[in-house]
């Protein structure tokens, strides 16, 4: 334990990203603990970059699987609870969608997470989570351009209600 106070922060926290995968293997200081071997193997090889691209892709994907028109919500459930209907209905209800655009609501039981794009499908993205203090994610061209963060569910609803055209329509230039 006193060796360990001695050595930088940096190297007694191996989960620092700390440059290229092959050198921070070299130093991982581990213990033989049962906990520290499952947590490093889990994170062994974690490329920080694969894994946003994998959370942006999963955005497409799941867009592109569900036929989804514009003008129309698509529920699907995640098979581990139920949002309340009255909750759904009323989050569904005051989000109206503009004319081009289309809405994902998926449910996992103590969330809701909403998915809206305009035309092209997937090009402008609001993901928003439905918890006790919800967030807005906005996606343009798989990038993320903004994050919000909301202290209930009614002042997430309050605030989106009429900015849904302003994030999913281009703005128009002016020639």
């Amino acid at each position: 334990m006193a060796e360990e106070k001695d050595r930088p922060v940096e190297e007694v926290k191996w989960w620092i990203d700390r440059g290229p995968v092959k050198e921070r293997e070299k130093h991982t200081g581990l213990g033989a603990g049962i906990i520290e071997k499952w947590v490093y193997g889990l994170l062994k090889d974690y490329h920080q970059e694969q894994a946003l691209r994998n959370v942006v892709d999963i955005n497409t994907r799941l867009l592109r699987d569900v036929s989804l028109k514009p003008g129309e919500w698509v529920y699907h459930s995640l098979g581990v609870g139920t949002y309340p209907v009255k909750r759904l209905n009323k989050i569904k209800g005051s989000l109206q969608l503009p004319p081009s655009a289309r809405g994902l609501l998926i449910d996992a039981g103590y969330s809701l997470r909403v998915l809206i794009t305009g035309e092209p499908a997937g090009e402008r993205l609001l993901d928003i989570n439905f918890t006790d203090a919800p967030s807005l994610d906005y996606w343009l061209g798989g990038e993320l351009i903004e994050e919000r963060l909301f202290s209930n569910v009614d002042e997430a609803l309050k605030r989106l209600r009429g900015a849904l055209s302003r994030y999913l329509n281009p703005p128009h230039t002016q020639e």
